[in-house]
């Protein structure tokens, strides 16, 4: 497993274009991939759930990959993040 914490800092915070972003890309990695925020860990393959951290500018993520490609879904994730989804 390997997991990364990132502070957001699109001023949107993560709204429907990055989440989705965010979905997109995990369904191309055979890992299971998490978004987790205080105690509350989701689905990073979810639109719906990834929204339903309510994830606003200033709010740190951590990333959580597990799985044969972990480190490529990790990269990728937060580089969607870093650029501001």
């Amino acid at each position: 497993m390997v997991s990364k914490k990132i502070v957001i800092n699109n001023d949107l915070g993560i709204h429907l274009r990055p989440a989705g972003k965010l979905a997109d890309a995990g369904m191309h990695y055979s890992c299971s991939i998490y978004l987790a925020r205080n105690g509350k860990r989701v689905n990073g393959k979810s639109l719906l759930s990834i929204l339903s951290l309510g994830i606003k500018k200033g709010y740190e993520v951590e990333i959580q990959c597990d799985g044969k490609d972990e480190q490529e879904a990790l990269d990728a994730f937060v580089k969607i993040l870093e650029d501001n989804g």
